[in-house]
């Protein structure tokens, strides 16, 4: 029997009492320094696992399974953590900064659940005689993040980082500071800690410049991710090898449509160009729309140094300042890239469709293109206000004519299917040479223009997901699993809130929820609503479907220049079309998709944080100026102790706590839709447009607080009131609390 097991059943033993280690080691019969070595790691190893804790007084035990819970921590940013279990069906728990132990941002750990007396007696003031479970970090079983990115500070005394993560409240003493100057940012490499009172200590091992310098927050955001934004030397060596030139021997096997009108649209920013569309007639009427790809399959080899590099960022990241790319510039910008007036290889969707919009047969195949122009969102946009100005050549105008009808029917349709039409908020920033915000607005460009061809792009993932589908080999697909009863019910309740009359069940019931609420003051709000009730779409091997889309069969295909599922899908399609088995397992497709969804994730926290710091320093700059600036803002969501404002120019979002308005006391519905008074009044709702004004821009945690302007002109801390009660022996009123003495 191993030590593991001796272990285990000895201290499961009915008489087991705590034991030192030596003293279990005596039990045992280990003896030998040898044998006492790996006895020691056995110990250690078990404790990690969390099958055995360590008692006070450095005693040995087993774990009272009963009240404890093993899973994730997730550090709030205002304070406290959230603990997600990690068995289906548990609860997660609250656990306050006091009990979060020797636990950083993200780690596995092992909490011990109780419940508060304190917080017990705090709700039932409230009125609340619910008993909320609470929980205590009792071991961490997996440090996530060994690393954290922060801000140098020196002290006469000793050196430390601040982390810029919100959620890690602790300094971290530096042990080396290797002449870093202070106010640098800096990567630290974190020692290993177990006593929560004693400092967290690191070294440094990366010096990302001072805090001044343009662009080190958004490094110092990459560098926390554990991304990279330069290529390792060997792939760079291997980009550089890779000839764009379209030889004879690249030409075997593809269909040359170099002499078809074909162009693309992106938008004026764009660097890249991995998709073309054509349009033409179809001898049986109707028309041949064709949606022509980069071939990224033919230069990136499976199993090429390009390849894993490409693999393991999974996809393109667009930051406030900059792009991250999956492949080398070299590769992403001349190779691949559908440049105009040049020849290139691609492979074409071709798909027939009727007068109506209406998909009736397709094909794909390797193809040669030459674009014959390079087209802009806001050019095609002033073609479909009707405006002259557009600099169109007059071939590519005459398919656009056809294109723009044809591809709103083919939106009807879709439409009329039940996919979602609801448009994202998203914010446009404009960076000066300092890297400080000159221009925040709501993004508006094109909007016609980018769903032309985002239709078009549509029609050909969905082709390819078919011919996926119909071979029966292992593939990667997109889908959108439907809300589920909670989220159904939640988007029930908020609407309602809203005032608009829906309990959705359905996607079309649904887009009826979105024309109910379009052009009203709520519209903001309710697809706001709508969204965050959604699932996320993901990857996965087993096909279930688009909900938002209303498709049964979906992949991506149409950008395998900044997704690595894309040219996976390329690599299947080309073995499919040729009659040959693609001889990808259905685990590595599996594989494949878990960790494209999770880069792809952690590009979208990693753009969402980027402009979130950017604002925040903007709003900073507002707070700090001698201006008095109010906003207009609308009620998003409802929180214990206030509201939550969104500012539609920026997508800003902050709280009014309910201390802060002067009047009656304020408490939530149970549906956390309204904020009433103890009389039942509704004084603020979700979806209501309320002024605002800053009171309060952290830029270190990354929140704001506002106050609702009429409260401006108002002393921050009034005067309170006493508050009056009958004395119980008289029976008269009597003032509680000190009252100054008569003169």
């Amino acid at each position: 029997m191993s030590i593991e097991s001796q272990l285990l059943q000895f201290m499961s033993a009915s008489g087991y009492r705590p034991m030192k280690q030596h003293e279990l080691a005596n039990a045992l019969h280990v003896d030998s320094k040898g044998k006492r070595a790996d006895f020691r790691h056995t110990l250690y190893n078990l404790e990690a696992e969390g099958k055995i804790v360590r008692l006070r007084k450095n005693r040995w035990g087993l774990p009272e399974t009963g009240n404890e819970s093993i899973g994730t921590i997730r550090m709030m940013a205002k304070g406290g953590a959230i603990f997600i279990p990690d068995l289906e069906g548990e609860s997660e728990i609250y656990i306050s900064d006091r009990n979060t132990g020797t636990a950083l941002p993200d780690d596995k750990v092992a909490i011990e659940i109780f419940h508060s007396e304190y917080a017990a007696q705090r709700r039932e003031r409230r009125g609340q005689t619910d008993l909320r479970a609470e929980g205590r970090v009792v071991r961490v079983l997996d440090r996530r993040n060994t690393r954290t990115v922060g801000l140098l500070r020196h002290t006469p005394y000793y050196s430390y980082v601040i982390p810029d993560a919100p959620g890690f409240r602790q300094d971290v003493r530096i042990d080396d500071t290797k002449n870093v100057p202070e106010n640098h940012k800096v990567v630290v490499e974190l020692k290993e800690w177990n006593d929560p009172f004693r400092p967290l200590f690191g070294s440094i091992i990366e010096d990302l410049g001072a805090i001044t310098r343009p662009g080190v927050d958004v490094d110092s955001l990459l560098a926390d991710a554990g991304i990279r934004e330069a290529f390792p030397d060997e792939v760079i060596a291997e980009a550089e090898k890779i000839s764009g030139e379209v030889s004879k021997e690249r030409l075997a096997g593809r269909r040359d449509l170099r002499e078809a009108i074909i162009f693309t649209i992106d938008p004026e920013t764009a660097k890249d160009y991995d998709d073309a569309v054509s349009l033409e007639p179809h001898p049986d009427g109707g028309w041949w729309l064709g949606v022509h790809i980069a071939d990224v399959s033919t230069y990136v080899v499976p199993g090429s140094k390009i390849d894993k590099e490409a693999f393991q960022r999974g996809n393109s990241i667009y930051l406030v300042d900059r792009a991250v790319m999956m492949l080398p510039r070299e590769l992403t910008t001349k190779v691949c890239s559908l440049n105009p007036q040049n020849d290139h290889l691609t492979h074409t969707a071709m798909i027939h469709l009727n007068n109506d919009g209406e998909m009736l047969d397709y094909e794909t195949f390797p193809s040669v293109i030459h674009s014959k122009a390079r087209l802009t969102y806001t050019q095609v946009q002033r073609f479909i206000d009707g405006k002259e100005d557009h600099g169109i050549p007059d071939p590519v105008l005459e398919r656009l004519e056809n294109l723009w009808p044809l591809v709103q029917k083919v939106r009807s349709v879709r439409v009329a299917a039940g996919s979602i039409e609801i448009n994202t908020p998203e914010i446009e920033i404009k960076l000066n040479d300092q890297g400080k915000v000159e221009k925040m607005m709501p993004r508006s460009e094109s909007k016609q223009a980018y769903q032309l061809i985002e239709d078009c792009m549509l029609l050909a993932n969905r082709a390819v997901a078919e011919i996926l589908i119909a071979s029966e080999k292992p593939s990667i697909y997109r889908v959108h699993a439907e809300p589920d009863e909670e989220q159904w019910t939640a988007m029930g309740m908020e609407l309602q809130a809203l005032g608009i009359p829906a309990l959705p069940q359905s996607r079309h019931e649904i887009n009826e929820a979105i024309k109910m609420a379009e052009g009203t003051p709520v519209e903001y709000t309710a697809n706001l609503a709508i969204l965050r009730n959604f699932k996320r779409a993901e990857y996965s091997g087993t096909q279930i479907g688009h909900f938002g889309l209303a498709f049964d069969d979906y992949t991506h295909f149409t950008s395998p220049i900044r997704r690595y599922p894309d040219l996976v899908v390329h690599r299947l399609l080309k073995e499919i079309e040729l009659g040959r088995d693609p001889g990808i397992s259905g685990d590595r497709i599996e594989e494949i998709a878990r960790h494209c969804t999770e880069t792809e994730q952690k590009a979208d926290e990693l753009e969402k944080q980027g402009i979130e710091k950017k604002r925040v320093e903007y709003y900073s700059e507002i707070m700090n100026s001698s201006l008095t600036a109010t906003f207009k803002g609308y009620i998003v969501s409802m929180k214990g102790k206030g509201m939550i404002v969104e500012l539609p120019d920026s997508l800003q979002r902050g709280m009014i706590t309910f201390a802060s308005i002067t009047s009656d006391w304020l408490e939530t519905n149970d549906e956390m839709t309204q904020a009433r008074t103890r009389g039942g009044k509704v004084m603020y709702t979700i979806g209501q447009e309320v002024e605002v004004a800053l009171s309060k821009v952290d830029t270190s945690r990354g929140f704001i607080d506002f106050i609702l302007a009429d409260q401006v002109a108002q002393p921050r801390h009034k005067q309170r009131r006493p508050r009056i009660q009958p004395d119980l022996k008289t029976g008269k009123p009597r003032v509680k609390g000190r009252q100054r003495r008569k003169r």
